[in-house]
């Protein structure tokens, strides 16, 4: 008997999700020999920023290491792969409840599963190009969110409608302590939507979801502000500089891994411009909360850092894979693939 698409796409995703957490582990371990104390500066305070303001996943890796009688190297690599299998589940199901994967055929269906898997191993190819531990945590919340834009939960409607709010808060409030502007920039992008037409299409009517991400970036900026302001008041950038734009302009060594690491994001954005093709709610909000923090990242970020990207572009990995199954196949599934109708 054939096996599933979707059984063999999470058997293909936790291989790579495992292959890539080994591969963590020893870039983990090189930085600790080559430097033993490299995130104690973090966890006693006295770490520069932004760095400093980033505590969730190094203040959590040495509480389990302590515990665990583990080295951080141990527990970073760890909280990573558990991360890695959140976010690329938490996709898969995002892209399996999807409008257009769904009204598929079987074949499409596999093209679909394939492309997912593709494109999931070309960017968890440059999770160690300038390593953060930060980076896979991020992008498992930014999933998280993802599920609760666009599905219910499987309770009684009012019960579901607290359920959604209070996760999506819960998340933002873990992001304000991972990477703020993340979770900053993923809001801002829901809260434009909202005032679209498109804002009718999330899991949560137009308002509460407005509300809901209005709280979040409040909350978001909360707490980034008293990180700064109260509890590491002594941080600074040291010889950084925060505004990077025109070394980024300058410096032509960081073109090739940005130009290379963008390339499905740009496909995935020509593709919205160039036709009207059936696009969840929720995956525009996540492409906006994308550009909004692409700027941000252009800004004060380094354009060859790409890993920076890495959590908004494993997001948007359903979009792209729905936009490509609707680009490639619509002559053999038929004209059901393009009718305009938001995913639920």
């Amino acid at each position: 008997m054939m096996q599933s698409p979707k059984r063999v796409g999470s058997v293909l995703l936790s291989v790579i999700v495992f292959s890539s957490g080994f591969l963590d582990y020893w870039s983990y371990s090189q930085a600790f020999y080559q430097e033993p104390g490299i995130w104690m500066d973090v966890v006693s305070g006295t770490g520069d920023a932004p760095e400093q303001y980033r505590i969730g996943v190094v203040d959590t890796a040495y509480f389990l290491a302590r515990h665990l009688h583990l080295g951080m190297r141990h527990t970073l690599a760890l909280l990573d792969v558990v991360a890695g299998l959140v976010a690329v589940c938490a996709l898969f199901l995002v892209l399996r409840r999807s409008a257009v994967y769904r009204k598929a055929g079987v074949a499409a269906q596999w093209f679909g599963v394939a492309s997912f898997v593709v494109l999931v191993q070309f960017y968890l190819a440059w999770l160690l190009w300038y390593q953060r531990p930060e980076t896979l945590p991020t992008a498992a919340m930014l999933a998280l969110a993802l599920v609760l834009l666009t599905a219910k939960l499987p309770l009684p409607e009012g019960v579901g409608t607290v359920g959604t709010v209070v996760g999506l808060l819960l998340l933002a409030v873990a992001q304000g302590f991972v990477r703020a502007d993340v979770g900053f920039a993923l809001h801002a992008g829901i809260l434009l939507v909202c005032m679209t037409p498109m804002g009718k299409g999330f899991a949560l009517p137009r308002g509460v979801q407005a509300g809901t991400s209005l709280v979040a970036v409040l909350l978001v900026l909360g707490i980034q502000y008293d990180l700064m302001k109260r509890v590491y008041p002594q941080a600074n950038y040291g010889d950084t500089q925060v505004l990077q734009l025109f070394f980024n302009l300058r410096s032509l060594q960081g073109y090739l891994p940005f130009l290379l690491f963008m390339m499905p994001l740009g496909w995935t954005i020509v593709m919205l411009a160039r036709r009207r093709y059936q696009v969840g709610s929720a995956e525009i909000g996540m492409l906006t909360a994308a550009v909004i923090f692409m700027g941000m990242w252009v800004l004060v970020g380094r354009i060859k850092e790409v890993r920076i990207f890495l959590p908004f572009a494993l997001a948007l990995a359903p979009l792209t894979v729905e936009l490509a199954m609707q680009r490639f196949l619509s002559g053999i599934e038929g004209s059901e693939m393009q009718a305009g109708v938001r995913s639920t």
